[in-house]
C-alpha cells in the first residue's frame, strides 16, 4: 500500500480523483492539502471537505494552502468548473476544522516524518509544493515519488493545438512555482496533456449512462460532475484520475525521461514546457514524462471502481 499525501484544488476532476482514492485500497491517503487554481484557496478548501464529508470518511487531515501563484494573480477556471467548483452539486457546507498547519509546512513534516516512504500526488498549480521545497531544501531528496498532473510535452498530437505546443491549466497557473519543482531533483513523474488529453481517456455520454445506474454514494456524485462536463463540454476530461490511476496500476502508461524548462513570461507561451537536448541541459534535473496511456483500461478501472458496492 502506498502512503500518499496529496495536493489538490478540486475542481471536477480532483473530485472525481478523489472518489476513485476513496475506493481503492492500494493507497492510504494520509493528509491533504489545498491550493488556489480552478477555484480560490477557500473554495477549494471547502470542496475537499464537502467531498470527504459525503463520502463520511473523517481520518484524514485537510490543510490550508497558497490563496495566490508565486509572482502573479489568481485566474481561476470556474468557467469550466461551475460557481462552487464542484459542477453545482449542491454539497452542503463542510463541518469539519481545517488542520491548523500552513499546507506547505504539513507537508514538509508529514515527509520527513517517513523518508523515501511517502508519494506527494499533485493535482493544481505547484505553488504549495515549490513553497515547501525553498523552505526545506532537503525534502525534495526526502520524498519516494512526486506524482503531478501537469504539462505539455509534445510526445503525442494531444499536446498540441494546430501543431503549435500548448501550455496546461496548473503549469500556466504558476510557471515560477512550476519551475522550482521541475529543478528540485525530487523523483517526477508527470502526467500531462499528451496521455489526459487523449479521447479514449475521458468519459462520454455512453460511460455516463453506466455511471447513472450505479447505486453508491461515489457513483451519485460522479454522475452529477459528469453530466455537467458532458453538458458542458461533449466530454469529462480525467486530468486527475489518469495521474492518481499510475499507482493503482503503472502498466497504464509509458514514461520517457527528459530535461525541461518552463516559460515564466507573461504572453502567448506562458506556461509553455520545452524539453532541452541532453548536451545543452546536461545541469537540469531528469523528469519522468508520460508519453502514452491505455485509455480504455484507465476507463474501466476508474468505471469499476466507482461502481463498485
Amino acid at each position: 500500500m502506498y502512503k500518499v499525501v496529496w495536493d489538490m484544488d478540486p475542481g471536477i476532476d480532483d473530485a472525481l480523483a478523489l472518489l476513485l482514492a476513496v475506493k481503492s485500497p492500494e493507497i492510504k491517503v494520509l493528509g491533504i492539502t489545498t491550493v488556489a487554481g480552478n477555484a480560490s484557496v477557500e473554495v477549494t478548501s471547502d470542496n475537499v471537505r464537502k467531498v470527504l464529508e459525503y463520502l463520511k470518511v473523517s481520518n484524514i487531515p485537510v490543510a490550508k494552502g497558497a490563496a495566490k501563484p508565486l509572482s502573479r494573480p489568481l485566474d481561476a477556471a470556474l468557467h469550466y468548473h461551475g460557481p462552487d467548483g464542484l459542477a453545482q452539486s449542491n454539497l452542503p457546507p463542510p463541518c469539519t476544522p481545517l488542520h491548523p498547519e500552513k499546507a506547505w509546512e504539513f507537508l514538509a513534516r508529514v515527509i520527513l516524518d517517513a523518508p523515501g516512504e511517502i508519494i506527494l500526488l499533485a493535482t493544481g498549480p505547484l505553488t504549495n509544493i515549490a513553497t515547501a521545497f525553498q523552505n526545506h531544501p532537503e525534502l525534495p531528496e526526502a520524498l519516494g515519488r512526486l506524482v503531478l498532473m501537469g504539462g505539455a510535452y509534445g510526445f503525442t498530437p494531444y499536446s498540441k493545438r494546430n501543431q503549435i505546443l500548448i501550455a496546461e491549466f496548473n503549469i500556466w497557473q504558476d510557471p515560477e512555482a512550476a519551475q522550482i519543482v521541475f529543478d528540485s531533483g525530487a523523483n517526477i513523474f508527470a502526467v500531462g496533456l499528451d496521455v489526459t488529453m487523449d479521447p479514449e481517456t475521458s468519459l462520454n455520454k455512453q460511460h455516463l449512462e453506466r455511471i447513472k445506474i450505479g447505486h453508491t454514494p461515489a457513483a451519485y456524485l460522479a454522475t452529477r460532475l459528469v453530466e455537467f462536463a458532458v453538458e458542458q463540454h461533449g466530454y469529462c476530461a480525467m486530468h486527475d484520475p489518469l495521474a492518481l490511476a499510475i499507482l493503482l496500476d503503472d502498466s497504464l502508461v509509458d514514461f520517457k525521461s527528459v530535461r525541461v524548462k518552463v516559460t515564466g513570461a507573461d504572453g502567448w507561451n506562458r506556461g509553455i514546457i520545452q524539453i532541452i537536448p541532453e548536451k545543452e541541459a546536461s545541469e537540469l534535473a531528469l523528469i519522468h514524462v508520460a508519453s502514452a496511456v491505455d485509455g480504455p483500461r484507465f476507463v474501466n478501472l476508474f468505471l469499476s471502481r466507482i461502481l463498485e458496492k
